[in-house]
């Protein structure tokens, strides 16, 4: 939205470029409106009058489009992103307003309601043929990613099923995050210690994997990558990757990249082939 000021200043150009108010005043076209009119003169009024009136205009409007919108997103399926950002909205133990989506929060402090959002992670992905919309979604203990409690996963698919539209299938996956397994040579400057080496390569890796974007996608040459920007690495060689889901016996090689079925990892199985680099 335009200022009151950025309103009066387009419309004293507008009438500085006009020729003939120029031929009237006695000034050159393009000049400047300060330069020959005071901020008491009747035409500096005028003009503020003029801005007041178009920025009340203006206002008038954009509150009339924001209604028309809201009424026009209340009519239609909502998509993916809407319902990602409706579970992170989730307030814990609490009741939504009869017949609608939101929460009364008048008698909450802000601590209050941050504290009650306990979803810190969430992504809506929709399935191919449009037949099942699947959530994951994870909290955070620590500071680390984790899944919600029993009891707090019955509480959100309730939540879910009284704001969803009518007739979308819906699925939450709330699971603990994949656990990420890799085998690597390292190849090192010989002029550091290799235990030294090791250690900064264990934790790029865990940084790597464990801060990922939630539902982001791992790729086996960003890790590299990030092995390669550490001093005394190399050549980092990565010979295996592999991922196992929460609750699953089968191991899958990943070919190259990665989205986690949790939607996020956590360290596994690391092997580190420290070798020295004879260059």
């Amino acid at each position: 939205m335009r200022t009151i000021a950025e309103i009066k200043e387009s419309i004293e150009a507008d009438f500085m470029r006009n020729e003939t108010a120029a031929k009237l005043y006695g000034f050159t076209s393009g000049d400047s409106f300060a330069a020959f009119f005071g901020k008491l003169s009747v035409e500096s009024v005028l003009f503020y009058l003029f801005a007041v009136a178009a920025w009340t205009l203006e206002n008038m409007f954009e509150s009339f489009r924001s209604e028309v919108n809201a009424s026009i997103d209340k009519m239609k399926p909502h998509r993916p992103k809407w319902y990602r950002d409706m579970v992170l909205a989730y307030m814990k133990d609490r009741t939504l307003i009869p017949d609608t989506d939101e929460y009364d929060t008048a008698d909450m402090t802000d601590e209050e309601i941050t504290a009650a959002r306990v979803v810190k992670h969430a992504v809506a992905d929709e399935s191919d043929d449009a037949s099942l919309l699947t959530i994951k979604v994870a909290g955070e203990q620590g500071g680390r990613r984790c899944p919600l409690d029993a009891q707090t996963e019955s509480q959100l698919k309730a939540y879910i099923a009284e704001i969803k539209d009518a007739g979308v299938r819906t699925a939450l996956v709330n699971i603990a995050p994949d656990r990420f397994n890799c085998e690597l040579d390292i190849y090192f400057d010989p002029m550091l210690l290799a235990s030294a080496v090791e250690s900064t390569c264990r934790e790029a890796i865990q940084n790597y994997i464990e801060n990922l974007p939630f539902n982001g996608e791992y790729t086996n040459m960003a890790l590299v990558d990030q092995l390669q920007k550490i001093d005394g690495v190399r050549i980092p060689e990565l010979r295996s990757a592999t991922t196992v889901a929460a609750g699953e016996s089968v191991v899958t090689a990943i070919d190259a990249r990665c989205v986690p079925a949790a939607g996020y990892f956590e360290m596994g199985d690391v092997k580190l082939n420290m070798k020295v680099y004879n260059g």
